[in-house]
């Protein structure tokens, strides 16, 4: 007996188990398979049990397939400041946090700090620090995950600190980056921008914090309250050059890539001065 011979609700119940990449390259196996992969059955197995609360403001009355290739496209939430990710390879949920949503010292004087446009951005704007003796980015985020465990990764970018006019823009101190949880510990890495990864000076790079971890059933998701910071308090000297895009939490098995992969030209050059000098 070949596996296809099976009921068409057997075929649909097995291939509910696997992931939506998974069931997509089924449908090209067979036509038996096409058939079961076209069950609501198999694709509402892949939905979070909070995709209807999640997905308020959008319409959750088509097919469960068309549901689950929206959130997989990532879904944006919170008028624009949030986003919602259903990885395709791994049926976790991975959510993005912009700039915008975030309380940025200074942020609003445009002395210190410029919002800019930018095509390379997971929301379509970054925050540019032009020159601050004292950085402070800080937050809470309410959000709903899954339990897993998961990573705090910050996308970030540095002018060179060496070219153009911001030479004198230096990073004599690391970056103190924290995240935690309301019923967790809190944790916190440093990053020096002296010894920036291979290519981050102009590029965007990751920079992972640490691990969260949401504690519960996998058949339940959860309400949590996530606090971050980015602070460098050192008054003593002035720094700047640095762009912040977003901050994202991943599952910690996660290998897909979510980010934007267009260039970036509108700041593929420094131009201008700090705006305090």
């Amino acid at each position: 007996m070949n596996l296809a011979d099976l009921p068409k609700d057997c075929i649909a119940t097995i291939i509910s188990h696997t992931t939506p990449i998974d069931a997509a390259r089924l449908t090209r196996v067979c036509s038996a398979f096409k058939r079961a992969t076209e069950s609501d059955a198999v694709w509402e197995n892949f939905l979070p049990c909070d995709y209807k609360t999640t997905l308020k403001t959008w319409p959750t009355s088509g097919s469960k397939k068309d549901i689950v290739m929206t959130m997989a496209n990532g879904v944006f939430l919170d008028q624009g400041l949030q986003k919602y990710v259903l990885l395709r390879r791994t049926r976790g949920v991975c959510r993005v946090l912009s700039v915008e949503a975030m309380n940025v010292a200074g942020g609003q004087d445009t002395r210190f700090w410029r919002w800019e446009q930018s095509r390379s951005s997971c929301f379509g704007k970054i925050a540019h620090l032009l020159a601050v003796c004292c950085l402070e980015i800080n937050g809470t985020w309410s959000c709903s995950l899954p339990p897993s465990s998961y990573t705090a990764v910050w996308r970030l970018r540095i002018a060179n600190p060496q070219g153009g006019r911001f030479y004198f823009l230096t990073w004599k101190m690391p970056l103190t980056f924290c995240i935690s949880i309301g019923d967790g510990e809190a944790v916190e890495r440093q990053l020096s921008l002296s010894q920036v990864p291979s290519g981050g000076f102009q590029e965007w790079f990751e920079f992972e914090v640490g691990e969260i971890t949401i504690k519960g059933s996998t058949s339940t998701v959860k309400q949590v309250d996530v606090m971050y910071a980015i602070r460098e308090t050192d008054c003593t000297y002035w720094k700047g050059g640095l762009f912040v895009d977003c901050l994202t939490l991943r599952p910690s098995d996660c290998k897909e890539n979510i980010q934007p992969s267009l260039c970036d030209l509108d700041l593929s050059k420094i131009r201008g001065h700090p705006g305090v000098f």
